[in-house]
Parts: structure tokens; C-alpha cells; sequence
């Protein structure tokens, strides 16, 4: 069975909640085509770096033209492939390619050296995003001299820490009423994410458990 918070990941921009700074300098940024461009996502865990990443990839490419993968599987070799391939278009109704690397604080300084050269050459319809958190950043340009060009060359996007209780508590409350586990108030699911740091995929793991009924 899909678990709850896969079932209700956003599937269009209006749908993120909580970051909605990051999703006006993305639209912004869609009136000239999100192609062409390596993108950074930095932020807490569960506060929607993988789906604002996936979103960008879907403007760009079909499905099977997606490739997401973690830091520690790009390595220099299959970034030289990477660099081969995306001279070509994808096939389907959106014809480009998008790169998701995950964990990019993972990611090693030969891999870096590769990203310098490859992101240089990005054609328009290919993409590269990077989702990190806040903390792996800094251990990233702590430990490796070429983070901080590699970041350079990239569209930095932030996700905000501040002022999202509230509206990611709303939306764990309507998860909760839609799939009939909800029976406390919204001052409980407040709580709940404040218990999780804003985590909401954690506090929805834990409505899914039973944790808001009565």
C-alpha cells in the first residue's frame, strides 16, 4: 500500500505548501524555461525539497526522461555519460531531460570537478537539481574546496524555515479528514509538527498510525 505521504505528495505548483517564496522565484524563472539551468534545494527534512525538485523535472521531461538518483551513485564515469546523453532530446510530449541528485552533500570532489565542467554545458532542454539539507550544505563547503563554485553556477533556492507550522499543520489536518483519521483540533496538529521539527512527511507517518484520533 502507498504510505500517506506519497499518496498526497503535491503534483502541481499549487499544491506546496509552505514555500511559496521558492515556488514565485521558480514561476518567475518558467517565463524563460526552466531548461538550461542546475538547480540547488536546500532545506529541513520533509519540508518538500524532493517534490519542488520533481516539479521542475516535470515541466522539462516525460517521466521516463527523469532520472533521480542519491549523491553517492554519481560518480565522475557516470557523469561523463550523463554529459553524452544529454546532447540528445528526450522522447515524448515534453522532450527534455532532468537530473535529480539527492543528498548532494554526499557528493564527492571528483563528481564535483565533472558538475563544474558538465552544468557549464547544459543545453536548454536539460536540467540538474540538487536537494541537500541545510545542515548537509555546510558540511559539504566545510570538507570540499570546489562546492562553492559548483553552487555558483546554480539557480540557489532555500526552502523556508520559518512561518510553515501552521500551514503544513493545516495540511496534515486535511490528509487526516480525507483518509478518516482526524479527531483532535488544528492546535494538536500544530503539536505534531513542532514535535517533528516540520517535518510533514514524519507527522503524517504518525497520522497514519493513529496519532490524531480520538
Amino acid at each position: 500500500m502507498t504510505p500517506l505521504y506519497e499518496k498526497y505528495r503535491p503534483n502541481s505548483w499549487d499544491d506546496v505548501v509552505g514555500q511559496d517564496k521558492v515556488v514565485a522565484k521558480i514561476m518567475a524563472l518558467a517565463r524563460r524555461g526552466l531548461g538550461g539551468r542546475a538547480y540547488w534545494l536546500s532545506g529541513q527534512s520533509g519540508t518538500g525539497k524532493t517534490t519542488i525538485a520533481r516539479l521542475i523535472a516535470q515541466v522539462i521531461a516525460d517521466e521516463q526522461n527523469i532520472i533521480e538518483l542519491d549523491a553517492s551513485q554519481c560518480t565522475a564515469a557516470f557523469l561523463r555519460q550523463v554529459e553524452g546523453d544529454m546532447a540528445y532530446m528526450g522522447m515524448g510530449s515534453r522532450p527534455g531531460k532532468a537530473y535529480l541528485i539527492n543528498e548532494a552533500h554526499g557528493l564527492r570532489s571528483d563528481a564535483i570537478r565533472q558538475l563544474l565542467v558538465l552544468i557549464e554545458r547544459l543545453p536548454d532542454h536539460v536540467a540538474v537539481v540538487f536537494t541537500t539539507t541545510s545542515d548537509g550544505q555546510d558540511r559539504l563547503f566545510e570538507d570540499q574546496i570546489d562546492a562553492h563554485p559548483l553552487l555558483s553556477r546554480c539557480i540557489v533556492l532555500p526552502l523556508a524555515r520559518r512561518d510553515i507550522c501552521e500551514p503544513l499543520a493545516r495540511r496534515a489536518q486535511e490528509i487526516a479528514i480525507a483518509e478518516g483519521l482526524d479527531g483532535k483540533p488544528i492546535a494538536e496538529y500544530i503539536k505534531l509538527l513542532r514535535l517533528h521539527k516540520n517535518n510533514l512527511r514524519a507527522a503524517i507517518q504518525d497520522i497514519e498510525t493513529g496519532a490524531m484520533m480520538d
